[in-house]
């Protein structure tokens, strides 16, 4: 399943709304940004295309 907005309690309920359990909720993107194998904790710098669309100067 993929959202473009919302928390994970919203999935939660909505999938409970259909009779399904969720174990596990991974986030896959924030943003533009695409996360990869960005392990849970760690950060990265961001590439100056990624810096680009957001906008930001590197």
């Amino acid at each position: 399943m993929t959202i473009h907005e919302g928390k994970n309690r919203q999935v939660r309920r909505m999938c409970a709304q259909c009779g399904l359990t969720v174990k596990r909720l991974r986030r896959v993107r924030e943003g533009a940004l695409e996360l990869g194998d960005l392990p849970p904790g760690k950060w990265r710098y961001l590439t100056q295309d990624e810096a680009g669309a957001l906008g930001v100067t590197p």
